[in-house]
Parts: C-alpha cells; structure tokens; sequence
C-alpha cells in the first residue's frame, strides 16, 4: 500500500522527480526547497480525483507566484498509453529547459510516469545511452521504475517512419567509420534521428 508523502529526488541540477504537490502550499514547498521554476505533471483528471486536487486552484496560485505548470497526461498502469502519450511529455519537458526553467517532474508517487518522461528526455533529446539515464535517474530517485515496454515501445513508434532515412544515414556513417561495427553505426543513425525530430518539434 502506497501513502502520499511530499517527496523529491534531485536528478540533477535542472531537474528533480517527485510526487505530486496536493494543495498550493506544497507548490510554494517543492520551490522554496528544490529551486524549481517549473512544474510538469503527468497526473490525469483521474489521478487528481483521488486526491481532491484542484488544478485550476494550483494554476492560479502558481501564477501568483510566477511559476510554470504544464500537464502532459499519462493514464497511470498503462503502458499502452504512457507510449502514446510520452513524446508530448519529452517535448514538454525540453522546451521548459529551453526556456531556462529548473523542472520538477511528477506523476502521482513520482516513480513511474515521471522518470519514464525524464529517461526519455535524456535518452532522446540528448542523447544519452539508456544505461547511463537511469544510472543517473535512480541516483537521485532510488525508486524509480518506468514501465520498459511503453519506452521501447514509444522510440519504435518514433523512428518506424524514419526507417528508410536510418539505413541511409548507417550506411553513411559506415563509410566513415569502417571499423566501427555495423551495430555501433547503426545505433548512432538512430540517435542522431530521435534528436533531430525532437529538435524540429520545438
């Protein structure tokens, strides 16, 4: 059985996960003590039922007090729709940072469908290898899971259209990197894909 605390991990010095703020105090909370400039939720109307949150309360606090709140909805135990729903999540998430806001990052226990939106942040804004995000992602969230499925799943949806440009852009790459192996240069191209049409959606 799950109980709502407030609480927070630092990812790293432009983004933090954590639970979902219940009243506007927990907002003015999660800014005063983590420095976030920045909300992104992933709760539903649904998720925020249970709690008796009132969105529309928290988003005229916030800009009382001059933060951001952006909602991107993921249905909570679902992964089918946490794939779907994930790239409006990471495209949300990178334009906060380029607007050069710290981001708090939530669901409801700030487990799943939040570090599912940062993983995929890193991995395809920027790039990392996915090892390495969730290194850094259970570093400061030791609780961390997100559903595997919905991740994989979403980055297929994401370069299924781009296949054809994918093989162009291996084989390119393995003209100049002959002694590379084909999988290294094939993981690249889709690297270097997944960024490009997420820098094009900004």
């Amino acid at each position: 059985m799950w109980f709502w605390t407030l609480n927070w991990g630092d990812i790293r010095d432009n983004i933090v996960i954590g639970s979902c703020p219940l009243t506007p105090a927990d907002l003015d909370g999660i800014h005063h003590y983590t420095g976030a400039t920045a909300l992104l939720s992933l709760q539903t109307d649904a998720c925020r039922e249970v709690f008796a949150i009132d969105y529309a309360e928290h988003q005229r606090h916030a800009q009382r007090r001059r933060l951001t709140l952006v909602n991107t909805p993921m249905r909570d135990f679902d992964p089918l729709a946490q794939r779907q729903g994930l790239p409006a999540a990471v495209r949300a998430l990178a334009r906060l940072f380029a607007d050069g806001h710290k981001v708090y990052v939530h669901c409801t226990a700030g487990i799943n469908r939040a570090p599912l939106t940062v993983l995929g942040y890193l991995t395809f804004v920027e790039g990392m290898a996915t090892d390495d995000a969730m290194a850094l992602i259970r570093h400061g969230r030791p609780e961390a899971e997100p559903y595997w499925e919905a991740y994989h799943g979403c980055r297929q949806d994401l370069l299924e259209p781009s296949r054809r440009a994918v093989e162009r852009r291996a084989w390119g790459l393995s003209r100049r990197h002959p002694h590379r192996s084909p999988e290294d240069n094939w993981l690249q191209a889709e690297q270097e894909m997944l960024q490009e049409l997420f820098i094009a959606a900004r």
